[in-house]
C-alpha cells in the first residue's frame, strides 16, 4: 500500500522553490451521481480554496461499470486520483489494487488528524463499511438502507394512521392486502426484488432475519444458515399472494403507480426520496417509515452506497484527494448530500442542529434514514468475477418463485447452487 505522508504538507510547501502551486486531481463516479451530487460539491470545494482543483473524468454508467473501469485502469496504470466504489464491490477491488500498491490506506491519513477528529465525525459502524480485511481503504460517502414510502391517504382509507404503521411483516402484508382491495386500479405493496439491478433487496430478506450472506472468509455461502433462504423466498411469495405485489409490472411502472397515488406501500432507497417527492408534487400525503425486520435484536439491513478511495501513487495528489474526501464526508458535505438526495448522512456531526438536525425536524419525510443507523449492516460481495451473473441467475429464480412457478423451498435451493458454483469460476 502507499507509504505514509503528511496531508497537505506538499501543497503548503509548494512544488518548486517555495512557490504556491495548484494541484489538480481527477475523480471517477457514475453518471447517476455526477450531476446531483458531485458537480455542486466539487464546485463548492474549488471555490472555497485555491490549492486544489477537482475535476471529474467521464462518468461510468453505473456501479458495475465503475468496478470494471477501475480494474482496467489498474492493469494499464491509468487510475484516477480518487473514485467512488460501491460497498459490495470494494473488497475485490481493494485486494487487487492493494497488491499492486495502487490504493491508499486511509488510516494513515486519519491518524494525522487532530485528536478526537475521527470520533467527532464517524461512527465505527460507518467506518467499517469502508474496511477490507481490517484496513480502512474507503471513506463512506453515500449510505442507504432500504425504507418504506407510504401513501398516507390510502392508509387512511383503510383506517390506519402512518403513526400506527405495522412493525412486523404479518401486519405489513395484512395492511397491504387491505389497500389492494380498495379497487382494481389500486395495488397494495411493491418490493421489486425480482427485477432489481443488483442483489441489494435480496440481501435485505436475509439480513433482516439476523442472517448473513457469506461466511467470515467471504468465500462460501451463508445465506442458507438456519433456513433463512427458504424463509426469504416464502416471504417473497407472500408479498404477491397477500400483499398485492404485481411482478408482472416493471420497476418503472411500479414507481409511476406509487407517485400517481395508485400504490400504497413502496420499498426503495432513501436516495430516491427527492425524486419521489418531486414526482408526487403534493398529490397525496407522502410519508416514509422505517423498514420492517423479523428480528428486532439482530436484524440488519444491507447498506447500499459507496466509499471514496484514493488510487493515485503521487503523494501530492493523494494529499489533495484526502482534503477533498474530508470535505465530502464532513458535516457540510454530508449536509448538502443528504438534502440533495435523501441518503443517510455518513458524518455524525452533520446531525447537529445547524446542519441536518433542524432540517430533519422540519421535514420528517427525509429523517427516516437517520432513524435506522442501528440497522445498517454489510452489503456483501461475492468472491470471484461472477457477481453480476450470480445475481442475474438468482433474480430469474426469485421471479419464478414470486410468480408461483417454483416452490419457495426449491427456489431457495437453486439460489445456493447458483452462488456456490459461480463463485468457483
Amino acid at each position: 500500500m502507499l507509504k505514509h505522508f503528511s496531508v497537505g504538507a506538499f501543497i503548503a510547501l509548494g512544488l518548486a522553490g517555495g512557490a504556491q502551486a495548484q494541484v489538480q486531481i481527477t475523480c471517477l463516479t457514475n453518471a447517476g451521481h455526477l450531476t446531483r451530487q458531485h458537480e455542486p460539491l466539487a464546485k463548492m470545494f474549488n471555490d472555497m480554496q485555491d490549492e486544489v482543483e477537482v475535476i471529474y473524468a467521464a462518468p461510468a454508467q453505473n456501479y458495475a461499470d465503475t468496478h470494471l473501469r477501475l480494474f482496467r485502469a489498474s492493469a494499464t496504470d491509468t487510475l484516477p486520483d480518487c473514485a467512488f466504489q460501491a460497498f459490495n464491490q470494494l473488497p475485490s477491488l481493494a485486494r487487487s489494487l492493494a497488491a499492486r500498491d495502487q490504493l491508499v490506506d486511509l488510516k494513515t491519513l486519519m491518524d494525522q488528524e487532530p485528536a478526537g477528529w475521527v470520533e467527532a465525525n464517524y461512527s465505527d459502524a460507518m467506518l467499517d463499511l469502508g474496511r477490507v480485511d481490517g484496513v480502512q481503504y474507503g471513506m463512506p460517502f453515500n449510505a442507504s438502507v432500504i425504507q418504506w414510502y407510504v401513501n398516507a391517504d390510502l392508509l387512511e382509507q383503510v383506517g390506519v394512521a402512518v403513526e400506527d404503521f405495522p412493525t412486523d411483516w404479518d401486519g405489513v402484508l395484512e395492511l397491504a392486502g387491505r389497500i389492494d382491495a380498495l379497487g382494481d386500479d389500486i395495488e397494495g405493496l411493491s418490493f421489486g426484488v425480482d427485477q432489481w439491478g443488483d442483489d441489494w433487496p435480496f440481501q435485505v430478506l436475509i439480513l433482516q432475519q439476523g442472517g448473513r450472506m457469506l461466511n467470515d472468509a467471504g468465500d462460501a455461502v451463508a445465506f442458507d444458515e438456519a433456513g433463512r433462504h427458504v424463509e426469504a423466498m416464502m416471504l417473497a411469495r407472500r408479498m404477491v399472494e397477500e400483499g398485492g405485489y404485481n411482478p408482472e409490472t416493471d420497476l418503472n411502472t411500479q414507481l409511476t403507480s406509487f407517485t400517481e397515488g395508485k400504490l400504497g406501500i413502496y420499498a426503495n432507497s432513501p436516495a430516491s426520496a427527492k425524486q419521489i417527492e418531486e414526482r408526487v408534487g403534493g398529490a397525496f400525503d407522502l410519508r416514509s417509515v422505517k423498514f420492517t425486520v423479523w428480528n428486532d435484536a439482530q436484524g440488519r439491513l444491507p447498506t447500499g452506497g459507496n466509499a471514496a478511495i484514493i488510487t493515485t501513487k503521487d503523494p501530492v495528489k493523494a494529499a489533495a484527494a484526502w482534503d477533498y474526501i474530508k470535505f465530502l464526508t464532513g458535516s457540510q458535505g454530508q449536509d448538502i448530500t443528504a438534502r440533495n438526495t435523501g441518503y443517510l448522512p455518513t458524518n455524525i456531526g452533520s446531525l447537529a442542529d445547524e446542519f441536518l438536525g433542524g432540517y430533519y425536524a422540519e421535514k420528517p419525510y427525509y429523517a427516516t434514514p437517520s432513524s435506522q443507523y442501528e440497522r445498517a449492516g454489510a452489503w456483501y460481495g461475492y468472491a470471484g468475477t461472477q457477481s453480476e451473473k450470480i445475481w442475474r441467475d438468482q433474480r430469474a429464480v426469485i421471479r419464478s418463485v414470486m410468480l408461483g412457478e417454483v416452490a419457495p423451498e426449491e427456489g431457495a435451493a437453486q439460489l445456493v447452487t447458483i452462488a456456490t458454483d459461480l463463485m468457483k469460476r
